[in-house]
């Protein structure tokens, strides 16, 4: 234990903790100086650089909503327009040619590509891109006209082709009523340069910005990719995914041009597209990271730079506490002059140690005399003494403890092995050890415990008594413990104790198994002869199983001679089948057994297969994995047999016996073609059960 303890110091409350040297506490030293500085610079520089990321977050969310505002002001612009146009007089009287003209003049202020009139089955009636004597087509795909004519209200579409000239465009339809009815639906059609001159002042360099239908194709982007403005084509796939949501911010996503990015998007709820905004990842994210690494390098500079200076400064200090340590180290053989140093403690500090070890070179030659004085006395002694230090270690010990518990040498209390292993107060510690650690921890005395120990291959009774040794301040010192074999003693009065138990149990045994016959022989029998006759069988039944256990020791008795025994009174072996394997009962079950099969054997030779001259018993046992025996009597060739109408002596007999164990079970089936009896327990070691009752109870 004492080893245990080598390069650690001992806190103030009584743990170990690890020495470090001088270099590394400077070393901590310019650590702690250094580093509250280098993290103030740090959080500093990452403050205001989130701070600039978070500006630049707000700026990019607000010019989203910003476009997403913008969009929505100019289509509903355009829906006002149209609407004033549905009231124009010249279209509520049906003018359509005058009104075709004034539709001319509102399309080149609007600026779309087209004013078209449609009927409510898809008929163009005005058409302001075709001349007026051109017959106009009849469109079939007209959702978003349709819908304003269906619900009353304008409506605002998707990508789509125009009739004429197959362009990409979007309509805006809004219905016209005609005295309070809705005639028709009057659309504007919009070019995809139309939604993306609305971008032009929202989108900044760097930035990608776009318009996405209901069904994620583009109708506007800027900047253009390469020189295509990809309108129609999909939106990529991570804008897909949130299509339809009233917003979404932050998106991680890869541009068309691979490059990593965020994107966010907003939706329109007026016309259901999606405003769609995409900045790159490292405009975000780079600053931070490269703030990052800046303050991973400054930090790495200033712990090199501290190590550095620490190194130069312990210098001088090691020197002086290497040479210290050196005149320590001569000590251990003899008290020589210190040499001065350079470092002035360190000078008084071997002075010191000089002083000291003058005085404990004197001092030692005392403490030898007195330990070998010590050490001839107790090696004297007759018991085993054993001198334990308050670290565990043992001190002193004498031939006579190490032959009790069988070692050739102990150093430690704290090592179980040798010593045998044992808890105590939730710790595993060594028989021994046990009273000595509470002399040395809890200052109490142990007298007269007894332990027993296994030594070569034999166990042993020893007594232990451990007291603490104090000082006059009551401080614990050590401990000693002295022990001695109390075996030969323990033996004789165990055998004695056993041998008075022994007797009591078999005495009342035999009692209560007499017992317990002479009253269900009383309440079966008829008459006094009657009476006497059957107690006399049963007893003798009992005599016989007696017989069977005094010959093995009371030990067991085999299933076999216990079937064999009882039967051989009634039948001879051509009546006779017994067969199973060799198992042996413990004494209580053989008792109970062999008065069961008296019962069965009586009955048999009164009324069932052995009352006449041929009729035969068979008797068969088992024994499962599980070890549970099973055991079956079957009548066969005798009379026929009838169920009783009243429950005799034998049947209570034999389930009494069976019912007072769990795990015992005895069944009764009166087949006509002869009696049979299936009887299940479990057979436990016979030496273990040597002393168990037999309860024959009524």
């Amino acid at each position: 234990m004492g080893d245990e303890l080598d390069g650690q110091d001992v806190s103030a409350g009584g743990q170990p903790t690890r020495a470090r040297p001088i270099s590394a506490y400077l070393v901590v030293l310019a650590l702690v100086t250094s580093l509250p500085i280098t993290t103030a610079a740090a959080f500093l520089a990452y403050h205001f650089v989130s701070e600039s990321s978070q500006l630049l977050r707000t700026e990019y969310e607000d010019r989203l909503r910003l476009m997403r505002n913008a969009t929505e002001l100019r289509v509903a612009n355009v829906i006002e327009d149209l609407q004033v146009l549905a009231l124009s007089p010249l279209l509520q009287q049906g003018r359509l040619t005058e009104f075709r003209a004034h539709a001319v003049e509102v399309v080149g202020l609007i600026g779309g590509t087209a004013i078209v009139l449609y009927a409510p089955d898809g008929q163009q009636l005005v058409n302001t891109r075709l001349p007026p004597d051109q017959p106009l087509p009849r469109r079939v795909s007209f959702e978003a006209e349709r819908r304003a004519i269906e619900t009353g209200l304008p409506q605002v579409s998707g990508l789509q082709k125009a009739v004429v000239d197959g362009q990409p465009i979007v309509t805006i339809a809004v219905p016209v009523r005609i005295d309070g009815q809705i005639r028709y639906a009057l659309n504007i059609g919009l070019s995809t340069n139309y939604l993306s001159a609305l971008m032009d002042d929202y989108v900044s360099p760097g930035m990608v910005g776009s318009i996405i239908d209901q069904k994620g194709l583009l109708l506007a982007r800027r900047p253009l990719l390469d020189g295509e403005d990809l309108i129609g084509k999909p939106t990529i796939p991570e804008v897909m995914a949130h299509l339809g949501e009233a917003s979404a911010f932050w998106i991680k996503a890869m541009s068309r041009k691979g490059l990593p990015s965020y994107t966010s998007l907003l939706r329109s709820p007026q016309s259901g597209w999606t405003i769609n905004f995409a900045i790159p990842r490292e405009v975000v994210e780079g600053p931070l990271h490269r703030t990052v690494e800046w303050i991973l390098m400054l930090a790495a500079l200033a712990f090199l730079l501290s190590l550095w200076l620490a190194r130069q400064f312990s210098t001088k200090f090691l020197t002086a506490l290497e040479g210290l340590e050196r005149y320590v180290m001569e000590l251990r053989r003899h008290v020589s002059e210190p040499i001065a140093g350079s470092v002035e403690e360190v000078n008084r500090m071997q002075n010191v140690l000089h002083q000291v070890g003058r005085e404990l070179a004197g001092a030692e030659k005392i403490i030898e005399r007195e330990r070998s004085l010590l050490r001839a006395t107790v090696e004297s002694l007759p018991i085993g003494v054993l001198l334990v230090a308050p670290d565990g270690t043992v001190t002193l010990i004498n031939s006579q403890m190490l032959r009790l518990w069988g070692i050739d040498g102990l150093t430690s209390v704290d090592d179980p092995e040798p010593l045998g292993r044992r808890v105590d107060k939730g710790r595993d510690t060594a028989e021994l050890a046990v009273p000595i650690v509470r002399a040395l921890r809890d200052g109490v005395a142990t007298e007269t415990e007894e332990v027993v120990h296994r030594v070569d291959g034999m166990e042993r009774n020893l007594v232990i008594t451990a007291v603490p040794v104090r000082d006059d301040e009551g401080e614990t010192l050590a401990a000693v413990c002295g022990c001695y074999d109390v075996t030969a003693l323990r033996s004789a009065l165990q055998q004695q104790k056993g041998l008075l138990d022994e007797i009591n149990h078999r005495v009342k045994n035999t009692l209560s198994t007499v017992q317990s016959i002479a009253r269900l022989s009383r309440a079966s029998a008829h008459s006094l002869e009657g009476f006497a006759s059957s107690f006399e069988e049963r007893i003798l039944a009992l005599s016989e199983a007696y017989n069977l256990l005094t010959a093995n020791n009371w030990v067991g008795a085999s299933l076999q001679d216990v079937v064999r025994k009882t039967l051989a009174p009634y039948a001879g072996p051509e009546r006779l089948s017994i067969s199973g394997p060799s198992i042996l009962l413990p004494p209580k079950l053989a008792l109970a057994l062999s008065a069961a099969l008296q019962e069965l054997s009586t009955n048999a030779a009164k009324y069932g297969a052995l009352s006449i001259p041929f009729g035969k018993v068979n008797v068969t046992w088992s024994r499962a994995k599980s070890g549970t025996i099973c055991l079956s009597w079957t009548e066969s060739d005798g009379p026929p047999v009838s169920k009783p109408t009243r429950q005799g002596f034998g049947t209570r007999m034999i389930q009494t016996i069976f019912a007072a164990e769990p795990a015992w079970t005895a069944s009764l089936d009166f087949d006509p073609a002869g009696l049979r009896c299936t009887m299940r327990f479990s057979a436990s070691d016979p030496a273990s059960d040597a002393s168990s009752r037999v309860m024959l109870t009524t």
